[in-house]
């Protein structure tokens, strides 16, 4: 037999690596061989299809992707009439969802239970009902419901999933670059040391998913970092770890066995670090094993709604001495804000942008602005659902987009939308300002707006651009 896991996640500089773990773990623990990623990212998914010729697909989709996963789905059964699976974030946190147009759902780590339901197939050439309530971790459609099978354990200890093998990505994502967190030309990989964070932020569905932290040896992560380099010549890494920072003592370890292979002279690392932990000895050992930029999410300027966000476990307050102290120790300091939150008053926005405005005084490299949006299995979801937003089974899951500032999901109803919408255009605004660097692009009419609207804006706009014409 023969299996497409197929990504349908259009962002062409993220390669689909949850998928690669699967196709080496069926390889590495049945010697299944026959697995191809079929990637939206480097061709069309429909012809690569076609292409192989699967007796069995595997889809991966998070909420934001699942109409396409469902569209696609369709297509399969109506032109193809073979086995359709789905996996990933979706279906794991809200398996009731599951559609009539997918055969199966696997809920939770994926690795083991693909095993099983492969060896499954490949002993009948279906998936008998029958059998299907012996493995651990589906979801599957029995007499018009959606049933569920006995939950999967995870998989323990982590080292049992093999290092993924990049071979089943496509060589385009190891070609050179230019990389945004070193500012040069190089080949950018991404690696994940750990599954799992101990914080519960209202917001995210990531410790449902994985549901505690479980780490990789060091041994398993040097391993993999030098293969990176021998074999695909990659000098840019990305930590992809939901948290790096929590384990200190862990940290020190995999900083040293870093220095005696040499790995941190020949790799650039960034990864994600949380704001209440930072501290100078945290930061002395980033350094030392390679890491150039960090990574944070602020999400608000308002300790009201931080406190609300993140249950309590940051304050505005320790996102600017976080800011302050990696900048202090050299790192690039990219970050994220979260507008329209469930609570947030149009003053409290107002304390977003005083803190963007702060970051851009304190030499901050780049941050992002999204629209908060509810994702099943979290508060958010909980939010959304008790106002009629959305709901568990039929919805239109196109709405749930991180630019959706039209109809804001998570905003209350006393707060003006269009004043709403005003405040968040001038986030982006305030955010060109500060980290953009292509002034020169934008017409003199603009640059005299802003300078009239905002002399000091404007002030801070001729500066960078006589500091970047000085570089």
């Amino acid at each position: 037999m023969k299996l497409s896991l197929v990504n349908i996640l259009d962002v062409p500089e993220v390669p689909p690596m949850g998928l690669a773990y699967i196709a080496t773990y069926l390889r590495e623990y049945m010697g299944f061989e026959n697995t191809e990623i079929i990637d939206t990212n480097v061709e069309n998914v429909w012809n690569g299809i076609k292409r192989y010729k699967p007796d069995v697909i595997g889809i991966s989709s998070m909420t934001i992707t699942y109409s396409k996963a469902m569209e696609l789905a369709k297509r399969i059964k109506q032109e193809l009439d073979i086995p359709c699976l789905i996996g990933g974030p979706h279906i794991s946190t809200l398996p009731s969802s599951l559609s009539g147009d997918f055969d199966l759902g696997i809920v939770g780590e994926g690795e083991q239970t693909m095993l099983e339901l492969i060896q499954l197939y490949e002993k009948y050439g279906e998936f008998k009902k029958e059998n299907l309530k012996e493995i651990k971790g589906l979801a599957y459609h029995d007499n018009g419901k959606v049933s569920l099978t006995e939950k999967r354990d995870l998989i323990l200890p982590l080292d049992k999933i093999s290092i993924p093998d990049r071979v089943f990505l496509n060589p385009l994502y190891f070609r050179e670059k230019g990389i945004v967190f070193t500012d040069r030309i190089g080949r950018e990989a991404h690696v994940l040391t750990a599954r799992g964070c101990p914080y519960r932020c209202v917001f995210c569905s990531t410790s449902v998913l994985w549901q505690k932290v479980r780490y990789h040896s060091v041994e398993h992560i040097c391993s993999e970092v030098n293969e990176l380099i021998d074999k695909y010549k990659v000098n840019a890494i990305q930590i992809w770890d939901d948290i790096f920072t929590i384990n200190k003592k862990r940290l020190r370890e995999i900083a040293d066995a870093f220095k005696r292979e040499g790995i941190n002279e020949k790799v650039e690392f960034s990864c994600q670090p949380r704001a209440n932990l930072i501290d100078d000895e945290l930061c002395e050992i980033l350094k030392g094993m390679g890491v150039i930029a960090v990574s944070f999410g602020f999400e608000s300027g308002s300790d009201k709604i931080l406190n609300y966000l993140k249950a309590g476990s940051v304050t505005v307050e320790q996102n600017k001495t976080a800011i302050k102290t990696c900048k202090k120790h050299g790192f690039k300091v990219f970050g994220s804000f979260m507008f329209g939150n469930s609570g947030e008053t149009l003053e409290d926005v107002r304390q977003t942008l005083d803190l963007i405005d702060f970051m851009g005084d304190n030499d901050v490299d780049l941050v992002w602005a999204f629209i908060s949006t509810p994702f099943p299995a979290t508060e958010f979801w909980a939010v959304a659902k008790s106002r009629g937003k959305v709901n568990d089974e039929k919805m239109d899951w196109d709405i749930l987009s991180h630019s959706y500032v039209e109809n804001p999901l998570l905003l209350d109803d006393s707060v003006d939308k269009d004043e709403f919408k005003r405040l968040f255009e001038e986030a982006k605004q305030r955010i060109f300002v500060n980290f953009e660097m292509d002034y020169w692009n934008r017409p003199i009419s603009w640059m005299l707006k802003q300078g009239i609207a905002n002399p000091e804006r404007g002030f801070k706009i001729l500066l960078k651009i006589i500091k970047n014409c000085l570089r």
